[in-house]
């Protein structure tokens, strides 16, 4: 029997080992069995249906000093907020995209320029043009940690009571559009 107490150990460990990547793999697809796609075409899928009730909140507006950007601009429609910096290449690449829902006046589109600096958003703004309504500044990233935003750019669907009911991580592309367009098609 002690000649095989260290092989009955190591199955021990590997029985255990096992087991528990199995339960760790298990939670992990389960969460994200949790995040429901919104379109049924898998491949294009981006938007992820979510619920994050926001909080009262008041951010500083990048271009008027005397104002601020709160819950109360989200209420009564459907929006879309963007998060973005002057700093991030994939948010450069989304622009476009943001450009084209202004001009075909899909949604109300707010910037929250994320981590940036007042005067580098401005110029990048001026330069590429503003697809925003109101763009604020979270220049601490103090807002995002409500929203759980850990990287730029994403971009977030706020309902008729100014809450989140959509999510998208990354850069928004051309067939966003269509999926912003069915979303509020079945929800207005």
């Amino acid at each position: 029997m002690q000649k095989f107490l260290p092989f009955l150990t190591l199955i021990f460990l590997v029985s255990l080992i096992t087991l528990s990547t199995y339960k760790l793999n298990k939670k992990q697809e389960d969460a994200q069995d949790s995040q429901q796609p919104f379109s049924s075409t898998e491949s294009s899928v981006n938007f992820v249906k979510t619920k994050i009730i926001l909080p009262d909140f008041s951010l500083p507006d990048l271009f008027d000093e005397n104002q601020n950007f709160s819950k109360k601009d989200l209420t009564g429609k459907y929006s879309l907020v963007n998060f973005f910096a002057s700093w991030c290449t994939t948010c450069r690449a989304e622009h476009e995209i943001l450009l084209k829902l202004q001009s075909e006046k899909i949604i109300d589109i707010y910037g929250i320029a994320w981590r940036d600096i007042d005067e580098n958003t401005k110029s990048y703004l001026e330069e590429s043009g503003n697809p925003f309504k109101r763009v604020a500044k979270d220049s601490r990233a103090l807002f995002t940690k409500i929203t759980g935003i850990e990287a730029v750019p994403e971009t977030l669907i706020i309902d008729l009571n100014g809450n989140v009911v959509m999510r998208y991580r990354g850069n928004l592309q051309d067939f966003s559009i269509d999926e912003i367009k069915e979303f509020l098609r079945e929800n207005r």
